[in-house]
């Protein structure tokens, strides 16, 4: 291939690449390969998840954990926080814990979810049932639950000491 043939575009996107690869691989922005694969090996399910929860909600969790058997790990989404209108929450998602005895946790497809708010550095629950998905979502500084179960979805709102059902005019 000669500089005629590329200022021709006979070519271009081959020299292209090579071109931005070289540029790539001279200012780091290429990642070993090994480096890229110590992503895959990191294992999802550990207890580190529910040892870094705050002591109030861990003392909870050992609870449930003590009925689901030792040993118990969580994966890496099983804590979900959020804060909205001056509050931050924390939803514990139980379908995302491994243990032996998993029917103390899960019904069928729905498996027990928390929802705590904080208030003073303490936690207390707000929300406890067994659903397919709970989901947490700040809509202009109020949060939302989405609950879905059964293939339909029921929406929560905070109401600043507890989550009521939102209102079609909401939007939920």
């Amino acid at each position: 291939m000669s500089l005629e043939d590329i200022s021709r575009g006979k070519s271009a996107p081959v020299f292209f690449a090579a071109a931005l690869h070289i540029c790539a691989a001279n200012f780091g922005l290429l990642i070993p390969a090994r480096a890229a694969a110590s992503f895959a090996t990191e294992n999802p399910w550990a207890a580190e998840h529910l040892e870094k929860l705050p002591p109030d909600i861990r003392r909870q969790v050992s609870r449930r954990e003590r009925a689901c058997g030792s040993g118990a790990l969580a994966g890496h989404y099983f804590a979900v926080s959020i804060e909205g209108g001056g509050q931050r929450f924390v939803s514990l998602h139980f379908e995302d814990i491994s243990c032996a005895n998993r029917e103390s946790l899960c019904r069928g497809n729905a498996c027990l979810h928390e929802v705590f708010a904080e208030s003073g550095g303490r936690h207390r629950v707000v929300f406890s049932g067994y659903a397919e998905d709970v989901r947490m979502n700040n809509d202009r500084g109020t949060v939302v639950l989405e609950v879905s179960l059964g293939g339909r979805r029921q929406a929560l709102v905070w109401d600043g000491r507890r989550f009521v059902p939102a209102r079609r005019s909401n939007g939920y």
